[in-house]
């Protein structure tokens, strides 16, 4: 049985999927084009169904993206017939970069070659008729009218095979649920890209510096992924070439470089302790919160103050989980600007907590919301004891018991008679 090189990698219940390796490589090798690619992140497959993926590694992408410019602009002039739109540097609303992007598509080249047009950073793409993507920002998007992008993707004919145009969409992670989504797999093509993990950081640690000689110790990646608290893989790679910049050639990259050189984001640390807890790894959380306090050990006041803080946004955390929960519950199919409304927090930061909040076995929040209010009694309490080491001492416990699902068992208050013996 033979198989023809066009044929995707896989198929879904719109277009076509490539893998962005070998899949893309023999699309592209037939010269048989789609008029419109999203190349993005694959799924993930040992995440819960309702969890956002982690984004892809940027480097694969740009990589991915550029494969299918060259094959497109073969018998063209890149200079006049490439063009690239950064989603960033555009009204965030969408209506400026889209009207760019529709405008470019319909300008025919000169010297005969396929007009190509590459829309970079587009995690944020929305569509003006309803679609949730974007967070408000006290902006009212507009809505009057079609919106040029999307009446240009609508009209792209998925079986052209020698389209006039190819518009290609760049984003390092999606919601295959959303309109603006679902549109473009239904008239282009996807293409999916490796996600960035542990695993594929300290793999390009180990292949940027062979070349010039430069090693890196197995532990790096784990360590710079969880000082910077993972999920940010265009943060998490520039990270990684300036420690291979530092290490210099014939360098080695150590954890100890990476403990003096890339700060701990106290925030990225709170959420990546939670993460673990969501899926009770209490080692994990224990590993974290001793990155966040190991700079603040050389005054009992100075620990003391980190660990309150901590234990502040930990609170506020599960405070907006919380709040979170219960609007769910009155409006289950809510957007994350409608939930944003109904309780107060942005809905950027709604989107990162969904995750963990229907991660959560049932009664777990609860007892979390119980287990901190019997810590923060404790650490305000003047009877804890030496502060410098009992308050870090109790946070860890608390980290525990909410990685278990047990209560928080507190030393019982002292009673009026014995404090007066």
């Amino acid at each position: 049985m033979t198989t023809t090189p066009n044929k995707p990698t896989k198929t879904s219940t719109t277009g076509p999927v490539y893998d962005a390796g070998p899949g893309l490589a023999a699309h592209l090798a037939t010269g048989l084009l789609h008029g419109l690619y999203l190349v993005t992140a694959a799924e993930a497959g040992q995440l819960g169904r309702d969890e956002d993926p982690p984004g892809a590694d940027p480097a694969l992408l740009r990589a991915a993206s550029l494969h299918i410019e060259s094959t497109a602009m073969k018998g063209g002039d890149p200079a006049l017939d490439r063009v690239v739109i950064d989603y960033l540097d555009g009204d965030r609303d969408g209506d400026g970069v889209h009207t760019l992007a529709a405008r470019e598509t319909r300008n025919v080249s000169l010297f005969g070659g396929r007009r190509v047009v590459t829309i970079l950073h587009a995690d944020a793409l929305a569509f003006s008729g309803g679609d949730a993507d974007e967070p408000t920002t006290g902006r009212k998007k507009k809505s009057t009218g079609a919106d040029p992008l999307e009446a240009v993707i609508a009209a792209i004919d998925p079986a052209a095979g020698r389209p006039p145009f190819v518009l290609i969409v760049v984003a390092e992670r999606i919601d295959r649920r959303r309109k603006s989504w679902k549109l473009l797999m239904q008239h282009g093509a996807l293409v999916e890209v490796p996600l960035m993990t542990v695993a594929t950081l300290q793999q390009y640690l180990e292949v940027e510096g062979k070349p010039f000689g430069i090693r890196a110790d197995r532990q790096v990646a784990q360590r710079v992924w969880d000082r910077l608290g993972g999920g940010d893989p265009s943060r998490l790679r520039q990270t990684a070439d300036r420690l291979l910049l530092d290490a210099g050639p014939s360098g080695m990259v150590t954890v100890a470089m990476v403990d003096a050189s890339v700060p701990m984001d106290r925030d990225a640390g709170v959420f990546a302790i939670t993460d673990a807890i969501t899926h009770g790894d209490g080692t994990r959380a224990i590993t974290v919160l001793h990155l966040l306090l190991e700079h603040a050990s050389a005054t009992e006041s100075e620990r003391t103050g980190e660990v309150m803080k901590t234990f502040g946004i930990l609170n506020g955390h599960y405070a907006a989980l919380l709040k979170l929960h219960a609007a769910l519950a009155k409006q289950p199919s809510a957007s994350a600007d409608q939930l944003g409304q109904m309780t107060g927090v942005h809905p950027y930061r709604i989107r990162n907590l969904l995750p963990q909040l229907r991660a959560l076995r049932p009664g777990r929040l609860e007892q979390a919301i119980a287990s901190l209010d019997a810590a923060d009694t404790l650490l305000k309490s003047s009877a804890i004891g030496d502060r410098k080491v009992s308050t870090s001492r109790w946070l860890e416990r608390l980290l525990l018991s909410l990685a278990s699902g047990q209560p928080l068992r507190t030393p019982p208050r002292p009673h009026i008679f014995d404090t007066l013996t």
